[in-house]
């Protein structure tokens, strides 16, 4: 059931240099259910009637009375509007959307792949998974421009270690004495083959710009996995 209503903008925090995390709380103190991995549609309502809608996948955990996204601040038409954002705004909010999502029955073996922030419905998935106390065999496969693009680090590495998960890291732009000493280029065939040599085993699911998306897509076919066992959501 689509619900569209007002929400109240309850707490700014910013996450990375170019990442803000942003919750919101039903005006009315509802709860929201949605499978995890599904997006909502955000509103900002200008004082003339001018209304702008994005689209935004839910990084908190269901039910919720609130809603959490990780938003890159890239002063486009919208996240413009969101600079100036304090808390106490209200937004309109209409939700859940989407078949990315996390089915009931998600199976023992996992494979997720996250572009930037792309993460975020991973961040939900991961939160249920630990809230229904399973453990799958998780891989997460996670590509980044920098080091410092990292969303949530700390929390990210808590749940996968609760989990019994894997968790790579990939920086696309490393830079000479910026102290990375993890994985380095685009997540490929190759790195999905040395962490996750089972992917044909495991049902994958991708969130992350276009082009990541369909590279990555290419590269589960390619070693095997059924096109049906991949589910996908691009962003940009």
């Amino acid at each position: 059931m689509i619900l569209n209503k007002p929400y109240v903008l309850t707490d700014i925090k910013k996450t990375t240099k170019d990442v803000t995390t942003f919750t919101f709380k039903a005006q009315d103190g509802t709860s929201i259910d949605f499978s995890p991995g599904m997006f909502a549609m955000l509103t900002w309502m200008g004082p003339d009637g001018q209304k702008i809608s994005r689209a935004f996948s839910i990084a908190n955990c269901p039910p919720s009375g609130e809603l959490q996204f990780f938003i890159s601040m890239i002063k486009g038409q919208f996240t413009s509007k969101l600079e100036n954002a304090k808390v106490g705004d209200v937004y309109q909010v209409s939700a859940p959307y989407g078949q990315f999502k996390l089915e009931s029955n998600f199976g023992n073996k996992l494979l997720f792949l996250a572009g930037g922030t792309g993460l975020a419905p991973f961040f939900s998935m991961l939160k249920y998974i630990i809230g229904k106390n399973s453990k799958p065999d998780i891989v997460l496969i996670y590509s980044v421009k920098y080091p410092y693009d990292i969303i949530e680090k700390e929390e990210l590495e808590k749940m996968i270690a609760a989990l019994g998960g894997k968790l790579t890291v990939t920086v696309t732009r490393p830079a000479d004495g910026d102290g990375w000493t993890g994985e380095r280029g685009h997540a490929n065939a190759d790195m999905i083959k040395k962490y996750a040599p089972d992917s044909k085993d495991r049902v994958s699911y991708i969130c992350g710009p276009p082009e990541f998306v369909k590279a990555l897509k290419a590269a589960l076919v390619s070693l095997g996995t059924n096109e049906k066992e991949i589910k996908a959501e691009m962003w940009g």
